[in-house]
């Protein structure tokens, strides 16, 4: 395994980290153990945003899947899917 391979590798996880960190936001939501996930969640947003901000800056290929990640973190830590749910449920 070269180091490039490695790098992407690392990077990937990265990302894997990050959705994983939103995910448990909302699974912890009103949780004990809440603000540890906060602070996990908040750590890799800020992790993810800069590597977004260096790929586009040094020109990487990768840049996209760094803004993606970040658009999609957001996304699932702040929606609130269960009243979509409830509102379906009811309309049935």
């Amino acid at each position: 395994m070269n180091f490039s391979a490695s790098l992407l590798f690392a990077f990937l996880i990265v990302h894997l980290l990050g959705l994983a960190a939103a995910w448990m936001v909302r699974v912890h939501a009103g949780r004990r153990g809440e603000m540890l996930v906060h602070g996990m969640f908040f750590l890799s947003l800020a992790v993810v945003a800069t590597l977004a901000l260096l790929g586009r800056q040094w020109c990487w290929s990768t840049w996209t899947l760094s803004a993606a990640t970040l658009s999609l973190m957001m996304v699932i830590a702040v929606a609130d899917f269960g009243q979509v749910r409830a509102s379906m449920i009811a309309s049935e």
